[in-house]
Protein backbone atom coordinates (compact mmCIF):
# COMPACT_ATOMS: atom_id res chain seq x y z
CA UNK A 1 0.00 0.00 0.00
CA UNK A 2 3.02 2.39 -0.15
CA UNK A 3 1.82 4.54 -3.12
CA UNK A 4 -2.24 3.77 -2.25
CA UNK A 5 -4.05 6.46 -0.31
CA UNK A 6 -7.77 5.36 0.89
CA UNK A 7 -9.86 8.75 -0.09
CA UNK A 8 -12.59 8.90 2.28
CA UNK A 9 -15.74 11.13 1.89
CA UNK A 10 -18.54 11.38 4.06
CA UNK A 11 -20.50 14.36 5.25
CA UNK A 12 -20.90 12.77 8.91
CA UNK A 13 -17.68 13.92 11.20
CA UNK A 14 -17.93 10.84 13.41
CA UNK A 15 -18.16 8.45 10.37
CA UNK A 16 -15.40 9.81 9.28
CA UNK A 17 -13.31 10.01 12.51
CA UNK A 18 -14.17 6.07 13.11
CA UNK A 19 -13.07 5.13 9.85
CA UNK A 20 -10.40 6.89 9.30
CA UNK A 21 -9.06 5.69 12.95
CA UNK A 22 -9.67 2.07 11.93
CA UNK A 23 -7.96 1.95 8.80
CA UNK A 24 -4.76 4.40 10.22
CA UNK A 25 -4.80 0.78 12.93
CA UNK A 26 -4.25 -1.26 10.30
CA UNK A 27 -1.41 0.59 8.51
CA UNK A 28 -3.59 2.31 5.76
CA UNK A 29 -3.33 5.53 4.73
CA UNK A 30 -6.28 7.64 5.41
CA UNK A 31 -7.34 11.24 3.74
CA UNK A 32 -10.66 12.33 4.35
CA UNK A 33 -12.98 15.00 2.92
CA UNK A 34 -16.18 16.32 4.05
CA UNK A 35 -17.91 16.74 0.90
CA UNK A 36 -18.14 15.58 -2.51
CA UNK A 37 -16.66 18.69 -3.83
CA UNK A 38 -13.83 19.01 -1.93
CA UNK A 39 -12.53 15.27 -3.18
CA UNK A 40 -13.26 16.34 -6.78
CA UNK A 41 -10.99 19.31 -6.31
CA UNK A 42 -8.53 17.65 -4.58
CA UNK A 43 -8.23 15.09 -7.77
CA UNK A 44 -8.11 18.07 -9.94
CA UNK A 45 -5.57 19.39 -8.62
CA UNK A 46 -3.12 16.81 -8.38
CA UNK A 47 -0.67 16.85 -11.00
CA UNK A 48 -0.53 13.46 -11.15
CA UNK A 49 -3.68 10.89 -10.96
CA UNK A 50 -3.85 9.44 -7.68
CA UNK A 51 -3.64 6.22 -6.55
CA UNK A 52 -5.71 4.72 -4.17
CA UNK A 53 -9.42 3.88 -3.21
CA UNK A 54 -12.36 5.81 -2.79
CA UNK A 55 -14.75 5.41 -0.09
CA UNK A 56 -18.29 7.42 -0.58
CA UNK A 57 -21.09 7.40 1.56
CA UNK A 58 -24.10 7.23 -0.44
CA UNK A 59 -26.17 10.42 1.05
CA UNK A 60 -24.05 13.19 0.90
CA UNK A 61 -25.07 17.20 0.33
CA UNK A 62 -24.44 18.95 -1.75
CA UNK A 63 -23.21 15.69 -4.28
CA UNK A 64 -24.24 12.29 -3.10
CA UNK A 65 -22.07 9.43 -3.54
CA UNK A 66 -23.50 8.31 -7.00
CA UNK A 67 -23.19 11.80 -8.56
CA UNK A 68 -19.51 11.90 -7.20
CA UNK A 69 -18.88 8.70 -8.84
CA UNK A 70 -20.55 9.66 -12.16
CA UNK A 71 -17.68 12.88 -11.82
CA UNK A 72 -14.94 10.20 -11.43
CA UNK A 73 -15.98 8.41 -14.25
CA UNK A 74 -15.91 11.40 -16.43
CA UNK A 75 -12.74 12.34 -15.34
CA UNK A 76 -11.36 9.03 -16.04
CA UNK A 77 -10.56 7.56 -12.11
CA UNK A 78 -13.36 5.22 -12.46
CA UNK A 79 -10.77 2.57 -14.47
CA UNK A 80 -7.81 3.71 -11.88
CA UNK A 81 -9.62 3.88 -8.57
CA UNK A 82 -12.04 1.34 -7.17
CA UNK A 83 -15.17 2.77 -5.37
CA UNK A 84 -16.59 1.45 -2.44
CA UNK A 85 -19.99 2.94 -1.18
CA UNK A 86 -21.00 3.62 2.61
CA UNK A 87 -24.67 2.98 2.50
CA UNK A 88 -27.46 2.46 4.51
CA UNK A 89 -30.62 0.14 4.23
CA UNK A 90 -32.67 1.69 2.07
CA UNK A 91 -29.82 2.51 0.03
CA UNK A 92 -28.66 -0.64 -1.35
CA UNK A 93 -30.56 -0.66 -4.50
CA UNK A 94 -28.28 2.87 -5.67
CA UNK A 95 -25.30 0.99 -4.40
CA UNK A 96 -26.08 -2.06 -6.23
CA UNK A 97 -27.00 0.21 -9.64
CA UNK A 98 -23.79 1.96 -9.03
CA UNK A 99 -22.24 -1.26 -9.09
CA UNK A 100 -23.80 -2.15 -12.28
CA UNK A 101 -21.35 1.30 -13.43
CA UNK A 102 -18.34 0.04 -12.28
CA UNK A 103 -17.59 0.34 -8.46
CA UNK A 104 -16.19 -2.37 -6.73
CA UNK A 105 -18.82 -3.19 -3.61
CA UNK A 106 -21.00 -1.57 -0.75
CA UNK A 107 -20.86 -1.42 2.95
CA UNK A 108 -23.81 -1.38 4.67
CA UNK A 109 -24.12 0.69 7.75
CA UNK A 110 -24.05 -0.60 10.42
CA UNK A 111 -20.61 -1.96 8.98
CA UNK A 112 -17.96 -4.79 10.82
CA UNK A 113 -15.14 -3.56 11.29
CA UNK A 114 -13.27 -6.80 10.31
CA UNK A 115 -14.98 -7.03 6.90
CA UNK A 116 -14.63 -3.41 6.20
CA UNK A 117 -10.58 -3.86 7.00
CA UNK A 118 -11.14 -7.08 4.67
CA UNK A 119 -12.72 -5.52 1.71
CA UNK A 120 -10.41 -2.49 1.67
CA UNK A 121 -7.20 -5.03 1.23
CA UNK A 122 -8.97 -6.82 -1.51
CA UNK A 123 -9.85 -3.37 -3.54
CA UNK A 124 -6.05 -2.42 -2.45
CA UNK A 125 -4.96 -5.79 -4.52
CA UNK A 126 -7.51 -5.03 -7.20
CA UNK A 127 -5.94 -1.34 -7.83
CA UNK A 128 -2.62 -2.92 -8.01
CA UNK A 129 -3.64 -4.85 -11.19
CA UNK A 130 -5.42 -1.80 -12.72
CA UNK A 131 -2.31 0.18 -11.99
CA UNK A 132 -0.27 -2.07 -14.07
CA UNK A 133 -2.42 -2.53 -16.87
CA UNK A 134 -2.88 1.43 -17.45
CA UNK A 135 1.15 1.38 -16.71
CA UNK A 136 1.70 -0.79 -19.49
CA UNK A 137 -0.93 0.88 -21.52
CA UNK A 138 0.65 4.45 -21.61
CA UNK A 139 3.94 3.34 -22.03
CA UNK A 140 2.75 0.66 -25.24
CA UNK A 141 0.65 4.02 -26.51
CA UNK A 142 3.79 6.46 -25.58
CA UNK A 143 6.19 4.07 -27.47
CA UNK A 144 3.30 3.18 -30.80
CA UNK A 145 3.20 7.26 -30.83
CA UNK A 146 6.55 7.80 -31.94
CA UNK A 147 6.25 6.33 -35.36
CA UNK A 148 4.82 7.56 -38.44
CA UNK A 149 1.73 7.23 -40.60
CA UNK A 150 3.53 4.96 -42.74
CA UNK A 151 5.98 3.07 -40.01
CA UNK A 152 2.67 1.91 -38.66
CA UNK A 153 0.95 1.28 -41.77
CA UNK A 154 3.96 -0.94 -42.45
CA UNK A 155 3.90 -2.55 -39.11
CA UNK A 156 1.76 -5.69 -39.89
CA UNK A 157 3.76 -6.54 -42.53
CA UNK A 158 7.01 -6.37 -41.00
CA UNK A 159 5.24 -8.42 -37.93
CA UNK A 160 3.81 -10.89 -40.39
CA UNK A 161 7.91 -11.88 -41.50
CA UNK A 162 7.14 -10.23 -44.82
CA UNK A 163 9.78 -9.68 -46.54
CA UNK A 164 10.95 -6.05 -47.01
CA UNK A 165 10.66 -6.17 -51.25
CA UNK A 166 7.39 -7.66 -50.94
CA UNK A 167 6.38 -4.44 -48.64
CA UNK A 168 8.08 -2.66 -50.45
CA UNK A 169 5.94 -3.74 -53.18
CA UNK A 170 2.69 -3.21 -51.34
CA UNK A 171 3.10 0.05 -50.14
CA UNK A 172 4.86 1.43 -53.29
CA UNK A 173 8.10 2.27 -51.57
CA UNK A 174 11.86 1.78 -52.08
CA UNK A 175 13.02 -1.43 -50.64
CA UNK A 176 15.83 0.93 -48.98
CA UNK A 177 13.06 3.07 -47.31
CA UNK A 178 11.19 -0.19 -46.43
CA UNK A 179 14.43 -1.05 -44.96
CA UNK A 180 14.65 2.26 -43.18
CA UNK A 181 11.80 2.15 -41.83
CA UNK A 182 11.94 -1.56 -40.18
CA UNK A 183 14.68 -0.20 -38.46
CA UNK A 184 13.40 3.01 -37.02
CA UNK A 185 10.45 0.40 -35.69
CA UNK A 186 12.33 -2.01 -34.01
CA UNK A 187 14.65 0.70 -32.43
CA UNK A 188 12.03 2.87 -31.13
CA UNK A 189 9.77 -0.30 -29.85
CA UNK A 190 12.66 -1.90 -28.71
CA UNK A 191 12.27 -5.29 -30.56
CA UNK A 192 14.46 -7.40 -32.01
CA UNK A 193 12.17 -9.87 -34.17
CA UNK A 194 9.07 -9.70 -36.46
CA UNK A 195 8.10 -12.14 -33.96
CA UNK A 196 8.68 -9.68 -30.68
CA UNK A 197 7.15 -7.08 -32.80
CA UNK A 198 3.99 -9.05 -33.46
CA UNK A 199 3.86 -9.94 -29.75
CA UNK A 200 3.83 -6.39 -29.06
CA UNK A 201 1.26 -5.37 -31.33
CA UNK A 202 -1.37 -8.11 -30.04
CA UNK A 203 -0.63 -6.65 -26.72
CA UNK A 204 -1.73 -3.38 -27.93
CA UNK A 205 -4.66 -4.12 -29.34
CA UNK A 206 -5.38 -6.43 -26.31
CA UNK A 207 -5.28 -2.89 -24.87
CA UNK A 208 -7.82 -1.22 -26.99
CA UNK A 209 -4.62 0.77 -28.46
CA UNK A 210 -6.04 3.21 -31.10
CA UNK A 211 -2.43 2.71 -32.80
CA UNK A 212 -3.35 5.03 -35.78
CA UNK A 213 -4.77 8.14 -33.30
CA UNK A 214 -1.80 9.81 -32.09
CA UNK A 215 1.06 9.21 -34.84
CA UNK A 216 3.14 11.28 -36.61
CA UNK A 217 1.38 12.19 -39.81
CA UNK A 218 4.00 11.40 -42.22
Amino acid sequence: MTDQTIFLCDDDEGVRSSISFLLRQHGLRVATYASGPELLAMLDAATVAPRGICILDVRMEPLSGLQVHEALISRGLGARMPIVFLSGHGDIPMAVGAMARGAFNFVEKPYASDDLVQLIHRASELEIQWHGRMARHDALQQLLSSLSRQQVRLMPLVAAGELNKTIAWKMELSVRTVEEHRRKIFDRLNVHSAAELATLLAEARAAGIDILADTEPS
